[in-house]
């Protein structure tokens, strides 16, 4: 027997080589670990380094803006003081046009002392909202105040270098990030992504069924110690299947061997359940035999006493005509011989009838061939052949079946089972009784659409405990066992009801209120097997 067994559901996927490759879950985990990871690098450093390019950003504007600003209104409060104090602009236009060297000095105002302009400068195409600052510085010589100087000083070229300066950090700061993830990235696929393929290639082939899988030996980590725990493991289940499959092969041939006793025994059973099947119809043709006996008793005797009585009749008419007759001995004889004669022709008729109808009984019971029969006249049939079972009991047996009931069906079987469900009522539901009575009645009814009859029969008995209710059409089941009951009776009737009739049949009992029986069946039999067969032939 081989170590392969069929491959878990969900680990099906091969290799060109036929191998068992890993499921796509450790690429969810590769991708799970790598996330975590960057997220632990990238969160702190985006973090950082976002607050780092705002505060540079911001220095870079504030503090470097102003400082230009006011180095170049220092400068301008100190290089005007003579022009002003002189009044002399010309004295102060070679520091103005240093000053506006600068693209970032929008204008500079230089008021005196009363507040017009000493001097002025304003850049040309000046956007109308730029942004800037401003600074004013206040000029004054020895305690007098001489004017006042102001400057507006761009933040444009500021904040063009702030952001230079910080587009220059944060390319530094994403490749810092991809640096660090790519050695991550490396390190964490040499050191934990291969081993965990290794051990769930190994894992997978064990998990197959090929016990003969290798473990990898991987290096003297935590991976390692898993790897040689995995090795211990399939050691001792390659042990332990090997044990099993030479156990489950004994176990197997022990099972073959108590199989082939257990059909043995079940033909047996199967041959004896059709011998019991055939003496309870052998059973019923004796019932069958004795009815005929007892219903033709009757009208024979009657007859063979007439019979009697006019050859008695006959001879002394012989011996009155030699001594000499009288015409109203003649007329005696006469009439006795007509009454005799009627008398005896209507007995033969009757056993002619009853033999002509047991003759059919005979053949439905025998032949089990379909064919139209009236219910009510079947029914009475059965009734007469079971005659002799009720005669010399205080049971009664009373049929209320209309005539215009015909069905084309199997009246041998239904037949039987009539005769059975009687004799179980006879045997069993008036067991220890006194008085009873059955009643047989029909009504035509529709079966899924299709014409039927339901057959009722029930009698005022003992009724069925509730226990055995739920078993009396299993065969074997009897309680009468010992006492002549073989419990096929039951089963008979329910195998003949729903397979040959093509019917139903349900129970209804309870203790002490009788019991009823309820088939339904169709008009129209379908085709049985016996049937088939014969058509086959």
């Amino acid at each position: 027997m081989s170590n392969q067994s069929p491959a878990i559901k969900g680990v099906d996927v091969q290799d060109q080589d036929g191998g068992l490759l890993p499921s796509k879950r450790k690429t969810s985990l590769q991708t799970f670990l790598v996330i975590v990871v960057f997220l632990s690098i990238a969160t702190p450093a985006v973090i950082t380094g976002g607050l780092l390019i705002r505060e540079n950003y911001q220095r870079t504007i504030a503090h470097e803006s102003q400082a230009a600003a006011g180095s170049y209104a220092d400068l301008l409060q100190a290089g005007m003081t003579m022009p002003l104090w002189n009044v002399a602009p010309s004295l102060g236009e070679p520091l103005l046009d240093t000053v506006k060297i600068d693209p970032s000095v929008l204008s500079v105002i230089v008021q005196g002392a009363d507040g017009e302009t000493f001097l002025l400068y304003e850049k040309e195409n000046l956007e109308p909202r730029e942004e800037s600052i401003e600074m004013v510085r206040q000029i004054s010589f020895e305690g007098e105040k001489l004017g006042s100087v102001a400057l507006r000083y761009s933040l444009k070229s500021a904040r063009q270098r702030a952001a230079a300066d910080s587009q220059l950090l944060l390319t530094i700061i994403i490749f810092q990030l991809i640096f660090s993830l790519g050695v991550v990235s490396y390190f964490l696929r040499q050191r934990v992504i291969k081993p965990l393929v290794a051990l769930e290639r190994a894992a997978v082939g064990i998990a197959g069924g090929d016990l003969k899988t290798a473990i990898p030996q991987l290096q003297a980590d935590e991976f390692g110690g898993l790897s040689r725990q995995l090795e211990i493991m399939r050691g001792s289940l390659e042990q332990s299947f090997t044990t099993l499959e030479d156990r489950v092969n004994e176990r197997t041939a022990e099972l073959v061997e108590l199989n082939g006793e257990l059909q043995g025994t079940l033909d047996k059973l199967q041959q004896a359940q059709g011998n019991l099947v055939q003496s309870e119809k052998l059973a019923a043709l004796g019932a069958l035999v004795a009815g005929v006996a007892h219903e033709l008793n009757t009208p024979l005797g009657n007859g063979l006493t007439v019979a009697s009585s006019l050859y008695d009749a006959t001879r002394n008419f012989t011996r009155e005509m030699q001594a000499g007759i009288t015409r109203a001995a003649l007329d005696q004889y006469i009439a006795d011989m007509e009454e005799g004669t009627h008398l005896v022709v209507a007995s033969l008729e009757r056993a002619s009838e009853l033999v002509s109808g047991f003759k059919q009984v005979a053949v439905d019971r025998t032949s089990a061939q379909q064919r139209e029969f009236n219910l009510a006249e079947m029914l009475n049939e059965t009734r007469m052949t079971l005659s002799p079972m009720f005669k010399h009991t205080p049971y009664q047996v009373r049929i209320d079946v209309p005539e215009r009931v015909v069905l084309n069906s199997f009246p041998g079987p239904l037949g039987q089972v009539v005769t059975n469900l009687l004799n179980n009522a006879l045997i069993h539901g008036f067991d220890g009784r006194d008085h009873g009575e059955i009643w047989i009645s029909a009504e035509q009814v529709n079966i899924l659409a299709e014409p039927g009859v339901r057959i009722v029969i029930s009698d005022d008995g003992n009724g069925i405990p509730p226990e055995n209710l739920g078993r009396i059409f299993d065969p074997f089941f009897t309680t009468k066992l010992g006492e002549g009951g073989n419990g096929l009776g039951m089963h008979i009737v329910h195998n003949i009801v729903t397979g040959v009739l093509g019917g139903t049949i349900q129970v209804n009992s309870a203790l002490g209120e009788g019991t009823e029986f309820l088939l339904t069946i169709p008009l129209l039999a379908p085709v049985s097997p016996i049937e088939e067969e014969g058509k086959g032939d």
